[in-house]
């Protein structure tokens, strides 16, 4: 009878085994499973394919539709970037009003995220799916050069509509967005660092002992496209509107002094530029132009976008305690669109009105500027990532280790899989801002008509000009090959009590 007990016990012991073993094989390829499912779900690239197509091909009203659709319907979290593309897209067409209500949501969104106080409501749930998913499935917040951007445009479609008090609140908040990311960036950096500290990882470290690595060279790359002159967070197109707006528009003393203020930093940046020092000396002395001046503003092309790039992450990152010798990352890398018009000409009935438009703001400088400032940030995040999805595959792998081959081949197959498909880099940012602006300023014509052309191209634009003193012009150019568009054309002159 004792022999028949220890075996009917030995018998139990094995099938209990049998079942641990079974949950936790079952176990670690449900949360495979779990993690690797969300991953095949639609990217924001391929959800955005559409509006792309439509919007390159100048196909506005279609491209609008499809923003508008993606703001409704699209992914909450990605909600705020659709409506900052439809916003664009109406301006475009020339429906400022549309393009208002677009932006106030932008607006209603950003104040949702930081508030008043500048304290982002990021929640733990959101930094673990980002750690161990991809940076995409986080809500998408903006960048600084996009919150002047927005401003920008939006202070354009109220001057556009007659509300110059509007558009002088938009104005200041250009100033104010990058005041609040000096705020913001530092706090996010601080935080940074001290993940790194506390999970090991050492970026300058890593950077001085690989000179030659492929880190090292996006880092030098990125180096290369951004103005030795540019500050952070700098934006002349935005400070230039801010001037002129106080320029011509103001009334009181204090004004020409706003004035002064922002074509002082314009003067440091373009010291050659003779339109920029005529306004600079104007603003000084406090006086308003006798002539008629028409000031064309030129976006042209696309501005970068973020792709993706997979490097190698070296032992040399962690630290010499790391049990992990070796982990991919993917990074987030820009790729320039070299596909636009290289400069406009303006003419008027004589050549005392002719004039071309030379660059302002590159934004390809501005938008790198900002990428290489937050490089190391989101190389912390990448690596953090890296570690978190390692940590997962070690886990499922450890708890087959007993199993038969097969059992283990078919889930390392399956995290292996898994961790490949969720290690990517977040795509998101706003398309449709410009490669540059440019400008230039003309006395206008008696005719009060201009013809604008693209250079060595067949692309032609007429425009008449009104009765007012001073004229904005706005125009815009997808590529060398579509149409030009007249966005505004308003007066600058003060408006009447």
């Amino acid at each position: 009878m004792n022999l028949r007990f220890f075996e009917k016990r030995n018998a139990e012991r094995f099938n209990e085994g049998f079942v641990k073993r079974f949950q936790k094989v079952g176990e670690s390829l449900t949360l495979a499973l779990l993690v690797f499912l969300p991953a095949c779900v639609t990217s924001h690239y391929d959800r955005t394919e559409n509006f792309t197509f439509s919007w390159k091909i100048g196909d506005f009203e279609q491209a609008a539709k499809e923003a508008e659709n993606l703001a409704e319907s699209g992914p909450k979290r990605d909600r705020m970037l659709y409506r900052m593309e439809e916003g664009a897209t109406k301006r475009l067409r020339r429906d400022h009003q549309g393009s208002v209500r677009a932006f106030q949501e932008v607006s209603a969104h950003y104040d949702k995220w930081f508030g008043v106080h500048l304290r982002s409501k990021t929640k733990i749930s959101e930094e673990l799916i980002s750690s161990i998913g991809t940076p995409e499935w986080k809500p998408y917040k903006s960048r600084v050069y996009e919150r002047v951007m927005l401003r920008l445009y939006q202070a354009l479609n109220f001057m556009e509509l007659g509300k110059q008090g509007r558009a002088r609140a938009e104005i200041f908040k250009t100033r104010q967005a990058v005041q609040d990311a000096k705020e913001l960036w530092n706090a996010e950096l601080t935080a940074s660092r001290e993940l790194m500290s506390k999970r090991g990882i050492d970026l300058e470290k890593g950077f001085n002992r690989a000179e030659a690595n492929q880190l090292k060279e996006e880092t030098d790359r990125l180096k290369a496209m951004i103005p030795s002159d540019l500050g952070d967070y700098v934006n002349p197109a935005a400070i230039y509107l801010e001037a002129l707006y106080f320029l011509h528009g103001g009334t009181q003393r204090d004004d020409y002094e706003k004035a002064f203020f922002s074509l002082r930093q314009l003067y440091a940046l373009y010291p050659e530029n003779p339109w920029i020092r005529e306004d600079y000396e104007q603003a000084r002395k406090g006086t308003s132009s006798e002539e008629d001046l028409t000031y064309v503003f030129f976006e042209t092309g696309r501005a970068p976008v973020r792709r993706e790039k997979r490097f190698d992450l070296p032992l040399i990152f962690l630290s010499e305690t790391s049990r992990l010798p070796y982990a991919g990352l993917a990074l987030p890398t820009l790729v320039t669109n070299d596909n636009f018009l290289e400069t406009l000409e303006v003419r008027g009935q004589n050549e005392s009105s002719w004039s071309r438009t030379v660059p302002l703001a590159d934004m390809d400088g501005i938008v790198a500027k900002e990428f290489a400032k937050d490089y190391p940030i989101e190389m912390t995040k990448a690596i953090t990532g890296s570690l978190a999805k390692g940590g997962l595959q070690y886990l499922a792998t450890d708890a087959v280790r007993s199993e038969k081959e097969p059992v283990r081949a078919v889930t390392g197959v399956a995290v292996g899989a898994f961790s490949q498909s969720i290690t990517r880099s977040d795509w998101r940012s706003w398309s449709t801002l410009p490669k540059q602006i440019q400008f230039c300023k003309i006395k206008t014509p008696a005719s009060r008509e201009l013809t604008l052309r693209g250079v060595r191209t067949n692309l032609v634009k007429k425009v008449s000009l009104g009765p007012e003193k001073t004229k904005l012009l706005w125009i815009r150019s997808i590529s060398a090959h579509t149409p030009l568009i007249l966005v505004n054309s308003f007066s600058m002159d003060p408006q009447s009590p």
